[in-house]
């Protein structure tokens, strides 16, 4: 099919597209638009109700478990270490992390959330939750399956990210 405005000499043919419903481009369409949507409402939520964005969030999740470092933290979200840093000094700022000198090397620091990061933390995971539920839950039983293999993508892309 010809595009419009366009006179092709007899004879030719337009070079066809790329197949969209082939793999791998259908997938990855598919997992970039889902992320465009609900990452995007999620930003603009979380945002609105506890003055996060969706990498700060995702950021103070890292630090709800054992002290992390700040290189740590970067490795881990696949992120340069100065984006880690302006986000890390954001959280410090709003008091949701305390930072611990690392024995033997005074540059270094373990990260861990204070008690009201825990609370800022579990008040957006609710936020998140709520806001993703009517997609998430929209997948009934499928979800468990779509969510490990995503898992298991995770841990063929990032075979470092793996415990």
């Amino acid at each position: 099919m010809q595009s419009p405005g366009i006179v092709q000499p007899p004879g030719t043919t337009q070079p066809s597209g790329p197949d969209l419903n082939a793999q791998p481009l259908r997938f990855l369409s598919a997992y970039w638009t889902v992320w465009q949507g609900l990452g995007s409402r999620l930003h603009q939520v979380l945002q609105a109700e506890h003055d996060l964005d969706l990498r700060t969030f995702i950021v103070l999740s890292h630090l709800q478990q054992t002290p992390v470092t700040p290189s740590q933290l970067a490795a881990v979200l696949d992120l340069p270490r100065y984006e880690v840093a302006r986000v890390l000094r954001r959280l410090e700022e709003r008091g949701a992390l305390t930072r611990t000198p690392l024995p033997g090397d005074a540059r270094r620091h373990a990260l861990q959330a204070t008690a009201s990061g825990a609370d800022l933390w579990r008040a957006a995971l609710h936020t998140a939750e709520r806001s993703a539920a009517p997609a998430v839950t929209a997948l009934g039983p499928d979800l468990d399956a779509l969510t490990a293999a995503l898992e298991r993508l995770t841990t063929l892309t990032h075979p470092e990210a793996t415990p």
